[in-house]
C-alpha cells in the first residue's frame, strides 16, 4: 500500500449510504473471506482521524441465497487486529444497493468476542 492509498482510505468522506443503512438496513452476518490486516500492510502508528476500509465477505441476508461483496468498515475496527480472514460478524446490507454493506459490530463488541473465543 502506498502513501496515496492510504490518504484516500483515511480520508475518504463517509459514504452517504451508510446513515440510511445504519437506520433502515436488513440485518444480516458476513464471513469476512479477505485478509482485513493486509489492508494495514505498510501502515504503522497511525493516530489520525476514523477512515474507511472495504473488505471483502461472503454476506448472508436472511432468509436469502449468500452472495460475495465488500464489507465497508470503519479503520478503526480493522487497526486493532479484531478482524480476520474466516470470522463471522453482524452487518447490514442497504435497502436500496444490496452491494452495499457495513460492518455493525462496533469495537467493544469485537472485543469482547475476541476475549470470549
Amino acid at each position: 500500500m502506498g502513501a496515496f492509498d492510504l490518504i484516500k482510505m483515511v480520508f475518504r468522506p463517509k459514504p452517504g449510504w451508510i446513515n440510511r443503512t445504519e437506520k433502515d438496513g436488513t440485518p444480516a452476518t458476513a464471513e469476512l473471506i479477505g485478509d482485513p490486516q493486509a489492508i494495514l500492510k505498510g501502515i504503522g502508528g497511525y493516530q489520525g482521524k476514523d477512515g474507511w476500509v472495504d473488505v471483502d465477505a461472503r454476506i448472508q441476508p436472511p432468509g436469502d441465497a449468500p452472495y460475495e461483496a465488500k464489507v465497508t468498515a470503519r479503520l478503526s475496527q480493522v487497526v486493532f487486529g479484531l478482524l480476520e480472514a474466516g470470522q463471522t460478524v453482524n452487518v447490514k446490507i442497504d435497502p436500496r444497493s444490496a452491494e452495499h454493506v457495513l460492518l455493525v459490530d462496533d469495537v467493544d463488541t469485537l472485543l469482547k468476542r475476541r476475549v470470549i473465543s
